[in-house]
């Protein structure tokens, strides 16, 4: 009965020492490898977390060496699956349209909101409404409006984000002048009357618009290069963390010395990119 404990508590034991440095868990062992010369609760590793790490690598470092103990993986043959790049080439093209989908539905939301606000603001005078032809239908009036409304609010960040950089250059202290300013300007339009006052805030509302739409364009192209290096980089990296397979030395710790002499002494002192 002793015996059986005994080994019981071994197998447990093993278990324990089997868990995987990244998620922290032991489930899947056939999947946990120990891939360079980390020991202890640092020398098992989940293929899959590690391929995944690699694959989160911005820098490069970690895909080809462990960030512990700075040992470079040894990789196994090499072998080309055209399926697999052909199905990371369809995965690259559905994540891509995702995001800019998902981009455009949040857009969408923004106007939508826009539309409602206004359709419920210019409920009782209709001076919105008034201002497009009478053909034109009520929903296609305020959902044209929320638009160029939008387009308001993308000039007024552009110039915020402007001043603030020229600010930052080396702006000027005419801070109380312009508040001052703009407090004589609220004082006398207080004394204008409510079409006139309509008008100059439309006017003022299309000329931040034509402002937003360079400024829509410039962060569009922001936001869609980014994406498409995101997930370019990404996914080729992980593309090359599965196609670059580490080799397990799990029960054979003993043959890592002879790549340590003869791979990874370079690796031993940091370089400076």
């Amino acid at each position: 009965m002793s015996t059986v404990n005994n080994e019981c508590d071994q197998l447990l034991t093993s278990n324990d020492l089997k868990q995987c440095r990244i998620c922290l868990d032991n489930d899947n062992p056939n999947d946990i490898i120990s891939p360079c010369l980390c020991k202890g609760g640092s020398a098992y590793v989940h293929r899959k977390c590690l391929n995944d790490w690699r694959s989160e690598n911005t820098g490069g470092k970690a895909f080809k060496m462990c960030d512990i103990c700075h040992f470079e993986y040894v990789i196994e043959p090499i072998i080309d699956d055209s399926e697999a790049d052909r199905k990371r080439l369809y995965k690259y093209h559905f994540l891509l349209i995702r995001d800019l989908t998902l981009i455009a539905l949040l857009l969408q939301a923004i106007i939508l909101v826009l539309t409602v606000l206004l359709k419920i603001g210019d409920k009782n005078h209709n001076n919105v409404k008034n201002l497009f032809p009478n053909w034109m239908n009520t929903f296609a009036i305020y959902y044209l409006s929320g638009f160029i409304l939008f387009l308001a609010l993308l000039g007024v960040v552009g110039l915020i984000g402007l001043c603030y950089g020229m600010r930052n250059t080396g702006g000027g202290s005419r801070s109380s002048s312009s508040s001052s300013s703009s407090s004589s300007r609220s004082r006398s339009s207080k004394n204008t009357n409510g079409g006139g006052l309509f008008v100059i805030i439309v006017a003022i509302v299309l000329i931040f618009a034509c402002i937003g739409i360079f400024v829509g364009i410039i962060l569009g192209v922001m936001i869609f290069k980014k994406l498409v290096k995101h997930h370019t980089n990404k996914l080729w990296l992980r593309q090359e963390a599965e196609k670059y397979v580490v080799k397990d030395f799990q029960g054979r710790r003993n043959e890592l010395e002879k790549y340590l002499n003869t791979n990874n002494l370079s690796i031993r002192s940091p370089t400076v990119d």
